[in-house]
Parts: structure tokens; C-alpha cells; sequence
């Protein structure tokens, strides 16, 4: 294989190989698109590394192809690195690094970063507790089809904690949640409905419906 092969080229063998079942060719591949500067073989070749399904697992190895696929402005690349960083797997355990590529992979649209940096200004870890911040965080997560970050906020407005208090609001986030499949949402929905009277729990309803509707419109799709 040349050294000068393109990128381009070198990927399309690599799914071809993949398909086929041929996991070294494929390996290989990656490995020559990567040392090319391709960001998705980076991450390719660090996800098989950190799963450790194909390959031996080495989180190490799958931190430093992480670590260049996130540089090259691959979010899912940011997010797993920022993984490994919190959890100490194969690199130093470092909150502030966390929090660092948990930041750059929300900001290429990763939902999950997203409801993660609410988590760490929600619980002070990694960054200054500010709870205002957290709820700007959970409702982008909410946004991009993240069912917790729906939940979390709903807790949010039911304790009045950077966003002003609001068992309407609580329900409304509660509900949303619970459409985006998360198990407790419904059961705190409930317990938030008791402080509402009927027409405010029929209000609170409509609210999600409504944001549920255009969510749906929009075309976005939540794996929560």
C-alpha cells in the first residue's frame, strides 16, 4: 500500500474488509487513514481498542486515538476520551480533563456530553457548581433527544434550583421525559401533579405535548 493512498480510498477498503469480515485488513486500513489524519479512523481504531470485542483491549491506546480524533474535532471521540478520563480506565483519572472533552464533544452536538456537563455543574464536579448552568445544559440535552436531561431539569424547577421554582414547569419536563423513555420520569410526574390543581396539571400537559409535537416535527429522535 502506498504511503500516499488516500484517505478516501483507505476508508472505503476499511468498510469493505469490515463487511467482510476481514478485521485485520480493516485494522490496518484505519491504522494507515489515521497516521493520513483521518478523525474517523482515529476513532474507529480507538473504539475497537477500548471495547476490547476485535481487539485485545488496551484503553490506553484507545485514549491516545481518541485523544487525536477529538483534536480533529470528532465529538463522539471527545466524548468517549472524556470517559476515560473520568473513569481513570488506562489514563490518569482527571475530572478537569473530563469535563474539558465532555465540553468539546457537546459542542459538536454530542447529546449525552451535553447532559454530562449539566451532571458535573449540577454536582460541582470537575467544574464550579452552578446550577444555572446545569439547567442550560439539560435543556440543550433535552433538545438534542437526551430523555435525562429532561428529567433532570424537571427536578430543577420542582426544587428551584437555577431556574426559578415551578411545579408547572416540573410536570411539563417530568412528562417530556417520560415520552423520551425514562422510567422514573412518570412516577415524579405524578408526585409533582399533586401539588398542581386541574387546571394547572392541564396547562403543565399541554406544554409538553406541544414541545413534544414540535420535537417530533423537527424530525429529532431521542435514544433515551
Amino acid at each position: 500500500m502506498s504511503a500516499f493512498a488516500d484517505p478516501r480510498d483507505l476508508m472505503g477498503q476499511a468498510r469493505e474488509a469490515w463487511q467482510a469480515g476481514d478485521v485485520a485488513r480493516a485494522v490496518d486500513r484505519w491504522q494507515q487513514a489515521a497516521t493520513a489524519g483521518e478523525p474517523l479512523a482515529a476513532y474507529n481504531l480507538g473504539v475497537l481498542l477500548d471495547e476490547g470485542e476485535h481487539l485485545p483491549r488496551n484503553p490506553a491506546r484507545a485514549a491516545a486515538w481518541y485523544r487525536q480524533a477529538a483534536e480533529a474535532g470528532w465529538p463522539d471521540a471527545a466524548f468517549n476520551l472524556a470517559v476515560l478520563c473520568e473513569q481513570g480506565d488506562g489514563i490518569p483519572t482527571s475530572p478537569n480533563e473530563a469535563a474539558r472533552w465532555f465540553h468539546a464533544a457537546a459542542q459538536g452536538g454530542n447529546a449525552q456530553a451535553m447532559f454530562n456537563l449539566g451532571l458535573k455543574f449540577d454536582e460541582g464536579r470537575g467544574l464550579p457548581q452552578d446550577a444555572e448552568q446545569a439547567a442550560q445544559w439539560y435543556l440543550l440535552a433535552a433538545e438534542a433527544g437526551e430523555g435525562r436531561g429532561a428529567a433532570n431539569l424537571g427536578r430543577l424547577f420542582a426544587m428551584g434550583e437555577g431556574v426559578e421554582r415551578s411545579d408547572v414547569s416540573a410536570f411539563k419536563w417530568y412528562a417530556i421525559a417520560a415520552e423520551m423513555g425514562v422510567a422514573s420520569a412518570a412516577r415524579h410526574r405524578e408526585r409533582v401533579a399533586r401539588e398542581l390543581n386541574p387546571d394547572e396539571r392541564l396547562h403543565a400537559g399541554e406544554r409538553a405535548r406541544e414541545w413534544l409535537a414540535e420535537y417530533w416535527r423537527q424530525g429529532r429522535r431521542g435514544d433515551a
